[in-house]
């Protein structure tokens, strides 16, 4: 009896299992996307329909990229860049001149005159473009004697030369005695302005200057002049008349006039900045002093008397 129970019931549910597997395979697919299937119960259509679903399904790729093409575009440089330098300008300024060599001392011996100093001469010359300037030239130490006159007793001169012989270069000086002493009278110059020396001097230029004085080199007779400082003897008169304006500029001078035939060298010293007091200012001096003495004691004696005399009165 329960055997037919159990078979009847068994058969009833697989006859309404083969009824439900009807219905749902008659039924489209929308509305089986209704369906609530519960989670205890399989679902029999699940692979029937994963073959439909792949055919509608639409998956979206990536972009593929190339590696290789984006590093070539974006590969940045390391090296420096490329800076163009501009060389700094030649310096072209003009080298300041250098001064003018200081003259060397010379030594000139004619018997009666005996001459040593150094000189540089400071003139003006005409140039090429007409225009005056300032020259500097020195003299020759090595320049000769040409003539000396020793016959006279009041005026005595030695003449130096020196340069090519086409154009002598000269400088003449007087000397004359008075009063017990010696004296530079005039110094004579005749330069001709070289343009292997001044490059700028116009051509075949001859310049004569005269210096005149009756005070330079003034020493006691039987006695040499004597000066280590530099000198300036103005220039400013010409043979020809010309306003040249120049000086001649001496140092290291010793000079002898008036000498002796005998005479070997130069005498006693004369120096230019040795001090020469006259008798008379100490005689004046001592005088001065006096007087104030005999002045101050007669004051004196005086006010004593005074007091005295009136010491007198009071009794």
């Amino acid at each position: 009896m329960f055997a037919r129970k159990m078979l009847t019931y068994w058969t009833l549910l697989m006859l309404s299992g083969a009824v439900l597997s009807q219905k749902f395979i008659s039924l489209p697919g929308d509305n089986f996307k209704n369906l609530d299937v519960t989670s205890d119960q399989p679902n029999p259509i699940t692979s029937s329909t994963s073959t439909s679903t792949t055919s509608t399904t639409t998956t979206t790729r990536k972009p593929i990229t190339s590696s290789s093409t984006s590093t070539t575009s974006t590969t940045t440089s390391t090296e420096p860049p490329k800076t163009t330098t501009t060389p700094a300008p030649v310096s072209t300024t003009t080298p300041a001149p250098q001064p003018y060599p200081q003259p060397s001392v010379g030594t000139w011996n004619a018997s009666c005159i005996m001459l040593q100093m150094a000189a540089q001469l400071n003139f003006t010359y005409e140039t090429k473009d007409g225009n005056f300037t300032h020259g500097l030239y020195n003299i020759p130490s090595n320049a000769s004697v040409e003539d000396v006159e020793c016959v006279s007793q009041t005026i005595q001169d030695i003449h130096l030369i020196w340069g090519p012989d086409t154009s002598k270069q000269s400088l003449l000086m007087y000397f004359n005695k008075k009063n017990d002493s010696t004296v530079l009278s005039s110094v004579q110059i005749h330069l001709t302005v070289l343009t292997e020396e001044f490059p700028n001097a116009k051509e075949n230029q001859t310049i004569q200057l005269i210096h005149r004085s009756d005070g330079d080199f003034k020493t006691p007779e039987k006695m040499s002049y004597h000066c280590t400082r530099v000198q300036k003897m103005n220039l400013s008169e010409t043979l020809d008349a010309q306003q040249l304006i120049g000086w001649i500029s001496v140092s290291h001078v010793q000079v002898e006039a008036f000498r002796t035939a005998n005479a070997t060298g130069f005498s006693a010293v004369h120096d230019c900045d040795s001090s020469e007091t006259s008798d008379v200012v100490p005689i004046a001096v001592g005088i001065a002093l006096a007087a104030l003495i005999l002045v101050v004691l007669i004051s004196y004696l005086c006010a004593r008397r005074r007091s005295t005399s009136r010491g007198y009165m009071s009794f």
